[in-house]
């Protein structure tokens, strides 16, 4: 899609990068209508990119809209680990947390929910389900329901990504960090896929004198690095920052977190498994699926799609009374 319109080169040293930032996938493999929607629209709307660009931002600026160029990106003081925690504040004791969910059961009444916690064996009666869980734990409930809906929920892939936090004293990093950090396009044969400058997004990420970076290794692109040790992890994180950020001393922390399945890619046939899943809540009432194999990955496409679902939910309970 994009070399047709814009050149071998914006697609290595731009999108390529690019998906490897959002998606830690391959453009050569995702779909642009699911992965990228608002792109693909921008050709479908206007009849082309550039003119879609040019002409998308009229129409924001005559609607009083701020692009997402000039927006102001946000978090919370204490990251963002806030939000789930104002959650459960909210919820109080009507969330049950470290529990599994074994089966799914259909009867008269509605569903029954079962499975086990800390306090053992557990069983719900409910007229409603919404599953927000991912694709590859999902496909195993509904699997009595409808078995080619399940496997293909099983073919998404989730490739493994590690994360690397380190920190550094301020003085031993010469490269200013004044921007976001960096994505590291393929051709360069790296072996990271970028680095965000945590500390210099937000406030309260490192001590003072001292900065924070975060790197992603592994995703599509190089799937088997994610799974190497520790040590040896560091050593390839700190070598590549000492050669791109010219740092002149080791790291004063670290700390390294593992996704083994991390982020869902929207491959060519996505949205075939997206009409299933359509088909398969039309053909189940009181089933809702959400979750970020369904309407983006991002935080924000995911309170978006769950504000939806949980819209839906209502009204469909507002119909039984």
């Amino acid at each position: 899609f994009v070399e047709r319109r814009l050149g071998k080169e914006f697609l290595d040293y731009a999108i390529n990068p690019f998906v490897a930032g959002v998606y830690a996938g391959n453009p050569e493999e995702l779909s642009v209508r699911a992965a990228f929607p608002k792109l693909y629209a921008l050709e479908e709307k206007y009849g082309s990119l550039i003119k879609g660009q040019i002409k998308g931002a009229k129409e924001r600026k005559k609607r009083a809209e701020q692009s997402k160029q000039s927006a102001k990106m946000f978090s919370f003081k204490n990251g963002m680990q806030v939000f789930p925690c104002a959650l459960k504040k909210g919820l109080k004791d009507r969330v049950v947390t470290s529990a599994t969910v074994n089966s799914i059961t259909k009867n008269e009444s509605g569903y029954t929910v079962s499975g086990k916690n800390n306090e053992g064996r557990f069983s719900v009666q409910t007229d409603a389900v919404i599953s927000a869980i991912p694709s590859f734990h999902l496909s195993n409930l509904l699997r009595s329901f409808d078995a080619q809906l399940s496997r293909q929920l099983d073919e998404i892939y989730y490739p493994p990504v590690t994360e690397i936090f380190l920190g550094y004293c301020a003085e031993d990093v010469r490269q200013p960090l004044d921007g976001f950090g960096f994505l590291v396009p393929a051709k360069e044969e790296r072996k990271i896929l970028g680095t965000i400058w945590s500390s210099s997004l937000f406030l309260n990420r490192s001590p003072e004198g001292h900065v924070a970076l975060t790197t992603f290794v592994g995703g599509s692109r190089q799937p088997e690095l994610a799974e190497v040790g520790d040590d040896q992890l560091a050593k390839i994180v700190t070598d590549e920052l000492h050669s791109l950020l010219h740092t002149s001393a080791p790291p004063v922390f670290c700390r390294i977190h593992r996704w083994k399945k991390a982020i869902p890619q929207y491959r060519i046939g996505h949205l075939a498994l997206i009409e299933k899943i359509e088909e398969f809540e039309r053909s189940h009432p009181g089933i809702f699926i959400s979750g970020n194999f369904r309407g983006g990955i991002s935080v924000g496409d995911c309170v978006t799609a769950s504000e939806k679902t949980a819209e839906r939910t209502k009204e469909f309970l507002s119909s039984k009374l």
